[in-house]
């Protein structure tokens, strides 16, 4: 029940749907005809990526079979398109921090079964460089992080993995730019705080994996028992 401050703030600065931009009043981030936008990645997907696969059973895609990443599975929870694009991009970039607590719950109701298999140790963010943190003013990969920490009663740890080397926006690149941008990038700090540990990476949009696959190899070859990969959304353009 919401108390009179709550309702007052509700009055005078009422909550609207990042999707649409509509005045809501419910509970939920997302109005209802935006929620119904949202499509939840589900099997048949590859095991290891987690890509979608248009028909049949799970299996590995043929991407995994020719080069497995360094990370053991990664999910996401919905495709990065219509509302959900819309609500990430005014997190990200709009600083509408806000978003973070409802974002991660869609994270948590999603994919508990997977990180409730994984046996997870430690939730680390995909980190920002330096200047890029200073930019923008937060990481939203860490904001994330921080949720599900607390919903799901797991240590969060910023400050093991670092961003060492300032690369441009992946955005746009080829794979194989993307490849050579991120290579070298990343640096493990504090080495025994992951040794034999199951880690969960976080970010917030799985595009080639080709970050959380380099996040990962650092974290493996520093002693990481495994790496798991989980984002709230992915792109995806057909078949694999």
């Amino acid at each position: 029940m919401k108390g009179p401050l709550n309702s007052l703030i509700d009055l005078f600065f009422p909550k609207t749907c990042p999707g649409c931009g509509r005045v809501i009043s419910s509970d939920n981030f997302l109005c209802k005809d935006c929620s119904k936008e949202l499509i939840f990645i589900r099997p048949p997907l590859c095991p290891i990526c987690g890509i979608p696969l248009e028909f049949g059973e799970s299996h590995i895609c043929g991407k995994c079979l020719i080069k497995p990443p360094f990370f053991k599975a990664a999910r996401s929870c919905a495709l990065y398109q219509g509302p959900l694009s819309k609500s990430i991009s005014l997190f990200k970039y709009e600083g509408v921090t806000a978003l973070a607590r409802p974002l991660s719950l869609i994270m948590i109701r999603a994919l508990s079964p997977f990180i409730e298999k994984a046996n997870v140790d430690l939730i680390l963010p995909v980190p920002l460089h330096i200047k890029r943190l200073r930019q923008r003013g937060f990481n939203q990969a860490m904001l994330l992080a921080r949720q599900l920490g607390k919903g799901l009663g797991i240590p969060v740890n910023g400050f093991i993995l670092k961003k060492v080397k300032e690369t441009p926006p992946q955005v746009g690149l080829s794979q194989k730019k993307r490849l050579k941008n991120v290579k070298g990038s990343f640096k493990v700090f504090s080495k025994k705080e992951i040794e034999d540990k199951n880690i969960l990476l976080v970010d917030d949009v799985f595009t080639t994996g080709t970050t959380v696959n380099e996040c990962s190899k650092v974290l493996v070859e520093a002693g990481a028992r495994g790496v798991f990969v989980i984002t709230l959304a992915r792109t995806y353009e057909g078949k694999r």
